[in-house]
C-alpha cells in the first residue's frame, strides 16, 4: 500500500518491495495513475485546479459558439457591431449597478447589470448594420455619394487633376476598366458613376488581405464601427433617458436611487453629445478609408511595378498517381 504522505516528505514508503532505492526511484515505480498526481501536492486542489480549467474550457468554447451563431465571431463584426451595442447599451447597465449597490450585494450587482448589458447590447448588435447602412445611405446623399466615387468624377475638385490622373491609371492597371476624365455624350455623369462604382469594386477585391492595405482594414473597421454607432444613436438615447426615468420612477416610491439618476443623467447628456457629433465622425471615418484604398492601390501598382516583383504563384497540384 502506498503512503502518498510520506512520499510528499520524502520518506521511502515502508511496504516498499525494493528498500534500498532512493525517494526518486520510488517516485518513478509509482503506477501511472499515481505519478500525475505528484505534479502537484496530494490534496484536492489538483481535482480543483483541473475543474476551473475544464470549466474555462466550457466557457470559452460557448463564448465562441455563441459569437459564431450570432455571425460575430468575426474581427470585423466584433468591431462594427457588438461594440456598438455595447456602448448603446452602456447607460442601463450603469444605473442597474448604481441602484443596485446600494441594497444588495456587490457581486449581484455586477452580475445583474452585466447580464442585462450583454442581453440588450446582443439584441442592439443585431440593428446595427440595418441602421448603420440607412445612415450611410442618407449620408451618402448629402455627400453627392462615397469619397472613393465622388474624388473620381471629372467635376470633383477634393483633389488635384494630377492626383486623379494618377489614380485612374493606377485603377486602369489593376482592374483594366478606365474611368473617364471628363463627360461626354456617350459618357454621362450616371456611366461614369457606374464605371467608377464597379473599378472601386474589383479594386478593394484586389487588395484583399494583401499587405499593402493593412491599414484599408484598420480604416474599414473603424468607419464600419462608427457608422453602426451613429445608425444606433437615437437607440443609445433613448435607452439613456428610459433609464433616466426609471431612476425617477423608484425616486417618487421613496427608493433610494439618486447614484443611479446621477449616472442616468450623465449618460443621457453624453448619449445627446454624441448624437450631434457622429455624423461628422462618420465623415471623417469614410475620407480616411478613401485615402487609404487609393495609397494601398498606388503601392501596389509600384511594386507590380519593380523590376523585382515575383506575384505569388498558386500552388502546384499533386501529380497523378502513377499506375
Amino acid at each position: 500500500m502506498w503512503h502518498a504522505c510520506e512520499m510528499d516528505r520524502g520518506v521511502v514508503p515502508r511496504n516498499d518491495p525494493f528498500p534500498g532505492r532512493s525517494v526518486m526511484d520510488s517516485r518513478r515505480a509509482r503506477p501511472p495513475h499515481f505519478q500525475g498526481d505528484l505534479a502537484r501536492p496530494f490534496s484536492l486542489t489538483g481535482a480543483a485546479y483541473s475543474n476551473d480549467r475544464s470549466a474555462g474550457f466550457v466557457v470559452e468554447a460557448g463564448m465562441e459558439l455563441l459569437l459564431e451563431l450570432l455571425s460575430l465571431s468575426d474581427r470585423y463584426e466584433r468591431r462594427a457591431r457588438l461594440l456598438p451595442g455595447l456602448i448603446a447599451a452602456t447607460p442601463m447597465m450603469l444605473t442597474i449597478a448604481a441602484v443596485s449597490l446600494g441594497q444588495t450585494p456587490w457581486y449581484t450587482a455586477v452580475g445583474l447589470s452585466a447580464g442585462a448589458e450583454l442581453v440588450l447590447a446582443f439584441v442592439l448588435a443585431y440593428l446595427a448594420r440595418a441602421t448603420g447602412k440607412a445612415t450611410e445611405e442618407t449620408m451618402w446623399a448629402e455627400w453627392g455619394g462615397p469619397p472613393t466615387t465622388r474624388w473620381l468624377r471629372p467635376s470633383d475638385t477634393t483633389c488635384s487633376e494630377q492626383q486623379k490622373s494618377r489614380w485612374r491609371g493606377v485603377i486602369k492597371r489593376i482592374t483594366n476598366l478606365t474611368i473617364p476624365a471628363s463627360v461626354t455624350p456617350q459618357r454621362d455623369v450616371a456611366e461614369i458613376d457606374r464605371i467608377i462604382n464597379d473599378a472601386v469594386r474589383q479594386l478593394r477585391y484586389k487588395l484583399r488581405d494583401r499587405p499593402e492595405a493593412s491599414m484599408v482594414r484598420i480604416h474599414n473597421e473603424e468607419y464600419g464601427q462608427v457608422r453602426n454607432l451613429c445608425g444606433l444613436r437615437w437607440y443609445w438615447v433613448g435607452i439613456a433617458a428610459l433609464s433616466l426615468v426609471g431612476c425617477l420612477v423608484l425616486l417618487y416610491l421613496g427608493e433610494s436611487a439618486w447614484a443611479g439618476f446621477a449616472v442616468a443623467a450623465a449618460s443621457l447628456v453624453l448619449a445627446l453629445i454624441l448624437a450631434f457629433l457622429a455624423p461628422g465622425m462618420v465623415r471623417r471615418c469614410a475620407n480616411r478609408y478613401a485615402e487609404s484604398l487609393f495609397a494601398a492601390a498606388v503601392a501596389f501598382d509600384e511594386k507590380a511595378d519593380s523590376p523585382t516583383y515575383t506575384p505569388a504563384q498558386p500552388a502546384a497540384s499533386p501529380a497523378a498517381p502513377s499506375n
